[in-house]
């Protein structure tokens, strides 16, 4: 409903298909504004998002992150030199459809309904972070949700509506099923003059049947003089017209309203070819001498017009494209100039921006496409995607190692690695010279010189040492010396007292222990054969409660659920991984070369490992299809080969030139004293 009038599409409302390698995805974005200022943005920001997705080679989900945060940056740019009276944000649902399958992703005002065997389902923003709007002061965390669509619907709708007829009507007008659902919900909304109502259905109609109309009106409706707007043609495929009949006015109904009386936001004017359902009355029609006049005046702008307008619009048209080619020109120079990889990236987007509305005006203009392949050919140097070709096999669990396998965290020492099976509670070691020599060395219920072992948490290679550390579930400390590979327990200095025990490492014999509860890393100095001394704090307590990996080289570097961090003196500094293309995604290890100075993450979300220095810069990626389940990563002393631990096994690869690689790891290319161990 725009103005009152029924259309087929609102000016908030966008719809993109995109087909790529056989694989048709379809894309539905509704913005929704935050106040009345920001409603003339709403069409430019659900075009920019589609745009943005449309280029996106990324997952769905990735593309749809990258595609807000982009439309929240530029918006966030325009409030930033804008007066306070002139700042707008926008509230945006949009539904991504691939093979049967729907991801909705919200952000801002926001609300979505999802309609199944067990009834309605309320998505919303409300309450949530994900209610910080694009162009807010506040970075934005979109609300991702995944379903099948088969059996189901997803009713997209303007917030206010629920306001007006309330959260009963509209389970009720879904509840008519998807064939009646839209006209249910238009006989709710008679008196609502704007609103965009968006239905999502899988239905089963017989080979050459139409498609139902959007409102199928019954014979009784009061529909007289109401005006409906006929839907365009577009391609030869032309969507059914809602059909509507005239009949005497009815008495006027009383409505029980819900909830507050309040009207949506007003839709900027649009005006398309209508037409006028009902009968006029004969006092208000014209004299037809008037009506012929009117027609004779019309016929002669209607000649000028053909005879002068063409040659206008094309001017018009030129001018417009010459504009927004010369301002992609200059994003793309400016982007070429950004020193920050971040920067640069951002910048190369906003030209697409461009591209994409100079392309809507000349598809097949030469100069867009020269400017879009310059883009595309710096952003895949900014991806720095490198496939790895072939992973070569360490182990494999099944076969070797008894009892289910659930791996968590492993680390390289001496010439053995060492791994956390969770399932029974077990340390594994793996002769690194020969794969198929495994053995439990640690398990919990066991004692081990008087001392009850717990589940362990966290492992650490001690190189000065020769030995591997192992914390517990119960803030106990084991040695495991490679020599001997029998546990003796160690004293830790008030170890009760610490909250949490997520991941440990070792740093010139030093113990360090990541305790997110307490916003710390806790610092042990050797004392003895253990650390019974008084630990030391090395962050002054900080908000890492989402942090699950640790390394210490002098820097302290951690892990959360979103990005690589780095603390130097107990402040944290420059942001790491600089220019990576998507921000990460359920990371589950941190391991370090220390030679090279360069972090790998594996990023198990993203099913990549992301590389950077420890000056911040973003390097490249590691992508294979074996890196959907990553547990754990571990590297050869001379960084020359990285070890990949997925659930069911270890592979590896080699990361840097060092000769021709050894057909399986020799005693002198194993695993050798790491830096920290990651843990979940």
């Amino acid at each position: 409903m725009v103005d009152g009038q029924v259309r087929e599409h609102g000016p908030w409302l966008v719809d993109r298909q995109r087909e790529r390698e056989e694989e048709t995805t379809r894309l539905l974005v509704l913005a929704e504004p935050v106040d009345h200022r920001s409603a003339e943005f709403c069409s430019e920001v659900a075009e920019a998002i589609a745009a943005l997705f449309a280029r996106e080679s990324l997952s769905i989900t990735g593309g749809l992150l990258r595609a807000l945060q982009q439309a929240h940056t530029n918006l966030a740019e325009w409030n930033r030199r804008s007066l306070r009276e002139h700042r707008v944000a926008v509230g945006v649902t949009c539904v991504v459809i691939r093979d049967g399958e729907a991801t909705i992703a919200q952000v801002g005002p926001s609300t979505a309904y999802l309609s199944g065997a067990r009834g309605v389902t309320r998505l919303t923003t409300e309450g949530l972070p994900a209610a910080a709007p694009l162009g807010g002061s506040a970075d934005i965390e979109p609300r991702f949700t995944a379903t099948d669509i088969h059996g189901r619907e997803i009713l997209l709708l303007t917030s206010t509506v629920e306001q007006i007829i309330g959260l009963r009507g509209i389970e009720e007008s879904i509840s008519a099923g998807p064939e009646a659902a839209l006209a249910e919900l238009f006989r709710r909304t008679r008196e609502v003059t704007d609103l965009t109502a968006v239905l999502v259905a899988d239905l089963d109609l017989p080979d050459g049947a139409d498609m139902p109309a959007p409102l199928d009106l019954d014979d009784d409706e009061d529909v007289a003089g109401r005006e409906i707007v006929m839907p365009s043609i577009d391609s030869g495929n032309r969507t059914p017209a809602p059909r509507a009949t005239s009949a005497p006015e009815p008495e006027p109904r009383r409505r029980r309203w819900s909830g507050p009386q309040s009207q949506p936001i007003p839709f900027p004017s649009i005006r398309r070819p209508a037409r006028t359902v009902g009968r006029t009355p004969l006092e208000q029609q014209l004299p037809w001498r008037w009506i012929g006049i009117g027609a004779g005046a019309l016929l002669a702008l209607g000649i000028l017009a053909w005879a002068v307008g063409p040659g206008l619009l094309r001017e018009d048209r030129q001018a417009e494209l010459t504009k927004i080619i010369t301002t992609a020109q200059e994003q793309l120079s400016a982007a070429q100039g950004a020193q920050r990889a971040d920067d640069r990236r951002r910048a190369l987007q906003n030209v697409l921006v461009s591209t994409e509305r100079a392309r809507a005006l000349a598809p097949t203009d030469e100069r867009v496409k020269q400017i879009e392949t310059q883009v595309q050919s710096q952003l895949t140097v900014l991806d720095a995607v490198t496939d790895v070709g072939t992973v070569s096999p360490f182990m494999r669990f099944a076969g070797v190692v008894t009892d289910a396998v659930n791996p968590k965290s492993i680390v390289v020492g001496g010439r053995s690695l060492w791994f956390i099976e969770e399932a029974k509670g077990r340390v594994i070691r793996i002769d690194g010279a020969s794969p198929s020599t495994v053995e439990e060395v640690y398990r919990e219920g066991q004692s081990y010189n008087g001392t009850r072992a717990q589940g362990p948490v966290a492992l650490a290679w001690d190189a000065q040492g020769s030995r591997l550390l192992v914390m517990d579930a119960a803030r106990g400390l084991f040695a495991i010396p490679e020599a001997s590979k029998t546990p003796t327990p160690l004293p830790l200095r008030g170890a009760s007292e610490l909250r949490s025990n997520t991941a440990i490492a070792v740093y010139q014999r030093n113990l360090y222990v990541l305790d997110p509860s307490q916003g710390e890393v806790w610092r042990y100095v050797p004392a003895s054969d253990g650390y019974d001394s008084e630990r030391s704090a090395m962050l002054g307590g900080v908000d890492i409660a989402r942090t699950s990996s640790l390394v210490v080289d002098g820097d302290v570097f951690l892990v959360d659920d979103a990005r690589l961090r780095r603390f130097r003196g107990g402040k944290e500094t420059i942001a790491m991984l600089d220019g990576l293309d998507t921000p990460l995604k359920a990371p589950t290890a941190l391991v370090e070369d220390v030679q090279r100075g360069l972090l790998f993450v594996a990023d198990r979300g993203n099913k990549r490992i992301a590389v950077g220095d420890r000056e911040g810069k973003f390097l490249k990626q590691y992508r294979h299809p074996s890196f959907s389940d990553l547990r754990g990563l571990a590297i050869s002393p001379d960084g020359s080969r990285l070890y990949v631990m997925s659930g069911d096994g270890i592979t590896f690869f080699d990361v840097a030139p060092a000769g021709p690689p050894p057909t399986q790891p020799s005693p002198t290319a194993t695993p050798g004293a790491a830096t920290a161990t990651p843990a979940r």
